[in-house]
């Protein structure tokens, strides 16, 4: 059997970019593989700045809890690739990724297209091979050039929060970022959008719509308290059920539905022998200040972060919003999987103009040994991937 491990490798290896916006690679793949895209169930698509993922689990949720079969697409995974693609709401095993993987490498024949692409046609293929009911898809960057808006006509689409990132990709402005969200929009179809965005970003989006005679609808953000903690999950939760009403899908029992979803490295609490701490992926500006509202919620008491930051990341602003509720830092110093960091040695200094107690962590057992001696609330953030190397490592 193949290695997934080394074909992710080689998988790498076809371009020099990790982002490379534009849908002309992945359309020849896939009429190489024969349309695999045009043949998969039902889909959901969902773009956004933030909260993609947990939209999509409460979707997941509801729909499995009321019987349905439901394939998704998701990235980046916290600990195993196979997180991304799931089959009938189980991730795809090692053998399945492997062989499939292989078959599209050798079909491609080498040709430049990067990993997200390949692996966005490896979730088309392997959806369009297993029988489901529906496809919950999730935007990899933007929207507009994104390999996953090679499809044609989702059941519906939605846009979660929009903020500032991947601006060297996407545009210096929210709202040259949401006319690249709404790339997702097609014609006649219904879009659901979050009820937190600022009306500048609503207007882009209508304009978009309009364009396309595409009805917008607001969504209403959940009022009542949910298993996933935080006043961003509530609107999440919100824009899930209003898209579920627009694709004209009945369920019952949506509210216990809500309570039952469990979202990992998403303001998650472990509780460990030496101690206890709560993970969160927030990796902008945005996520580090709702992160920093829901930390206040949970706790009143200033919090110890155990932090890292990828590059081309605004370390400052996420540091600032930290910092209201922080006790002090402690930066990653050691390698993370998942690409380049900001130098701890930049945040230390960044942290003493905040003027917040800062050091550098050589090793995760160091990270353990802290929370084994400190008795008050802990949080780890800053990436998803640092997120998911604790749980691996716990793993």
């Amino acid at each position: 059997m193949p290695c997934l491990h080394d074909l992710l490798k080689e998988t790498c290896l076809l371009h020099y970019k990790e982002v490379d916006l534009g849908l002309e690679r992945c359309l020849a793949l896939l009429e190489k593989l024969g349309n695999p895209h045009l043949r998969i169930p039902p889909i959901f698509h969902v773009a956004g700045t933030n909260g993609k993922g947990s939209t999509l689990a409460f979707i997941k949720q509801i729909l499995q809890d009321n019987g349905y079969l439901v394939h998704r697409y998701t990235s980046p995974h916290l600990v195993r690739f196979n997180e991304r693609i799931e089959l009938c709401g189980v991730p795809a095993s090692d053998e399945v990724l492997a062989d499939t993987l292989e078959e599209i490498l050798r079909i491609n024949d080498g040709a430049p297209i990067t990993t997200f692409e390949v692996t966005t046609c490896l979730a088309f293929l392997l959806f369009s091979r297993t029988p489901a009911d529906f496809t919950l898809l999730e935007v990899g960057v933007g929207g507009r050039l994104d390999a996953t808006n090679v499809i044609h006509t989702p059941l519906v689409t939605g846009i979660t929060s929009i903020s500032l990132d991947h601006q060297s990709d996407l545009g210096d402005t929210v709202e040259a970022i949401a006319f690249e969200k709404a790339g997702i929009i097609k014609p006649g179809i219904p879009v659901a959008v979050a009820a937190d965005l600022a009306p500048s970003v609503r207007d882009v989006i209508a304009h978009v719509a309009q364009a396309q005679n595409a009805p917008v609808n607001v969504a209403k953000g959940i009022g009542n308290s949910l298993n996933l903690p935080g006043e961003h999950q509530r609107i999440n939760a919100g824009l899930a059920v209003q898209m579920i009403e627009l694709a004209g899908i009945t369920c019952r029992n949506i509210e216990q539905s809500l309570q039952n979803v469990v979202w990992r490295g998403r303001l998650q609490r472990l509780m460990l022998a030496q101690g206890e701490i709560w993970l969160d992926g927030a990796h902008n500006e945005a996520g580090a200040k709702a992160l920093a509202h829901s930390l206040q919620q949970l706790d009143t008491r200033p919090w110890m972060f155990f932090i890292h930051i990828k590059a081309r990341k605004d370390a400052a602003s996420m540091l600032k919003h930290f910092a209201s509720v922080a006790s002090s830092f402690y930066f990653v110093g050691f390698p993370i999987e998942g690409g380049e960091s900001v130098p701890p040695s930049e945040l230390v200094q960044l942290s003493a103009e905040l003027g917040i107690c800062a050091s550098i962590l050589l090793t995760m057992d160091d990270m353990f040994d802290i929370i084994q001696r400190t008795d008050g609330p802990m949080v780890a953030s800053g990436s998803l991937f640092f997120v998911g190397s604790i749980l691996e490592t716990l793993n």
